[in-house]
């Protein structure tokens, strides 16, 4: 059985770039790719992946606030944030909401390993990297 992705990110290119990096696995397939967080939840219903690359700043509403959407439907789904503002405080929130991962645009190297592990092991506290950043999302 594959594993289903649902990647979402306002950046035309981190949606790319993380579909090419995934589908280099030929046990991962993407199942559907959002650009704002209203859309993937409704995405989200739709198309039940195995798991969910979430971006934290996006139009309409953020990372945070789709994840704790997303958990109200599905909490056994992993979600992974993947962002350019990882901090300690943004990783304690976004583990309050059900994300099982926050993994730092600046140093997303790891992030195959881990969600490998991730599924591998359905370890609910993964983390990559607590580095700030300025840069813009």
């Amino acid at each position: 059985m594959r594993t289903r992705f649902l990647i979402v990110d306002d950046s035309d290119l981190v949606r790319r770039s993380l579909r090419m990096v995934l589908q280099a696995n030929p046990d991962w397939e993407i199942c559907g790719e959002a650009a704002d967080g209203v859309s993937a939840v409704e995405m989200f219903k739709e198309l039940r992946p195995n798991i969910v690359i979430l971006d934290f700043q996006m139009p309409g509403i953020n990372g945070i606030e789709t994840a704790r959407r997303m958990a109200e439907i599905a909490p056994a789904i992993p979600v992974v944030l993947f962002t350019q503002h990882a901090s300690a405080d943004l990783e304690r929130h976004a583990l309050e909401v059900g994300i099982r991962s926050v993994v730092s645009k600046t140093n997303a190297f790891p992030m195959v390993g881990m969600i490998e592990a991730l599924l591998e092991s359905g370890d609910s506290n993964t983390t990559s990297d607590h580095s700030d950043s300025k840069n813009p999302d």
